[in-house]
């Protein structure tokens, strides 16, 4: 069944004929033919159409590094920049070329290369969120480095974090704050910050993590709120960025009491259509996956398609090259299979592909 947040979508956007996939760092365009709802016609193979919903980590710093040759086969469509790949600002700039360069091979659509942490950037300044204090100082901070990473040809930021730090909760030094109305009004400042600095913005963790018994990435990890006590509290700062205009919206891995308790959210229907309750309508991307299967105990490709038929539009595997081809393959088989139908696939692609458009067409801040 359709999620709830897709059903409108679906009967509409999967109408439409011509989408124009345009590539992040500017060039070659694709045509993409989706007919009626139900049925999915490509310009791209299916192959590519699945790998342009995945965001992939990967290893290495210079244009020799495994993922840009990786690029020239695997149509990925978000890169994500760690720390660890970000040395120094040439070094960075090269790296980032070689990888829109290798991702449009063969007319493609160039993949959204995306800071994972911005404020560690080369070149960026950046307060870390706890210190901005004020919404001014917020959505300063995020514009400046909005336009270090567009220079770049960075074109996204896993950026504003809109959990609550909550006492010894994992958001506790990387949030705003503790208070829902300053950290909603921060977030919204920082949106608009990114928005105005034509960088995507992607907030995370949905339904918000301030109150979890740890870090999802350290293991499972609950948040034994009621729903009422989310809208009440923790789900106010992702209004905010809804309203401001967050390009995505980073879904977390932990278990919420308010839905299943068993289930990471970022695999869960009802996550994604409390999300779609708000009217969101851009770009829902998962936590780690690797990091869900240790809440699951099933594969990563498990994770992945569960997460697309839940009502993901965007699957992140950071890192490792063999958990990524498991998910991408699984995948894959899941839509030969009917288990992820065309129109679900459609869906997806049309929001990656529409924040890729949009992104393209701006002009740089």
């Amino acid at each position: 069944m359709t999620p709830a947040r897709h059903g409108r979508r679906v009967s509409v956007l999967a109408a439409l004929v011509g989408l124009v996939l345009a590539g992040c760092g500017g060039g070659d365009v694709k045509v993409v033919k989706v007919e009626p709802p139900g049925e999915l016609a490509l310009g791209m193979s299916t192959r590519d159409a699945v790998a342009q919903l995945f965001a992939v980590g990967f290893a290495g710093t210079g244009p020799d590094a495994p993922m840009v040759k990786r690029l020239r086969r695997r149509a990925w469509g978000l890169v994500v920049l760690h720390a660890n790949n970000t040395v120094a600002p040439v070094q960075t700039r090269t790296l980032v070329h070689a990888l829109l360069d290798a991702g449009r091979r063969g007319g493609r659509p160039a993949p959204l290369v995306t800071a994972a942490e911005p404020a560690s950037y080369p070149g960026v300044s950046m307060l870390p969120q706890p210190e901005q204090g004020s919404p001014s100082v917020a959505r300063d901070e995020a514009r400046a480095a909005a336009r270090v990473l567009r220079a770049d040809g960075v074109r996204a930021a896993l950026s504003p974090d809109a959990d609550l730090g909550l006492g010894t909760g994992p958001a506790a030094d990387r949030a705003f704050g503790t208070d829902p109305d300053l950290v909603a009004r921060l977030t919204r400042e920082a949106v608009h910050g990114w928005r105005t600095g034509h960088v995507a913005s992607i907030a995370g963790d949905y339904p918000g993590e301030g109150g979890a018994s740890q870090d999802p990435a350290e293991g499972p990890a609950t948040v034994g709120l009621s729903l009422d006590d989310l809208r009440d509290r923790d789900l106010r700062p992702f209004a905010a960025a809804i309203r401001a205009g967050a390009s995505g919206i980073q879904i977390s891995n932990a278990l919420y009491v308010a839905f299943d308790g068993v289930t990471p959210a970022s695999l869960l229907p009802d996550a994604y259509a409390l999300l779609g309750r708000t009217g969101f309508e851009g770009v829902a991307m998962t936590g780690d996956l690797t990091a869900a299967t240790a809440a699951t105990g099933g594969s990563v490709g498990a994770a992945a398609v569960d997460a697309l038929r839940a009502g993901a539009d965007v699957l992140y595997v950071p890192g490792d090259a063999g958990n990524q081809e498991e998910a991408f393959q699984a995948v894959l088989r899941a839509v030969a299979r009917g288990r992820v139908t065309r129109a679900r696939l459609a869906d997806a692609l049309l929001q990656v592909s529409a924040l890729k458009r949009a992104l393209a067409n701006q002009n740089p801040g």
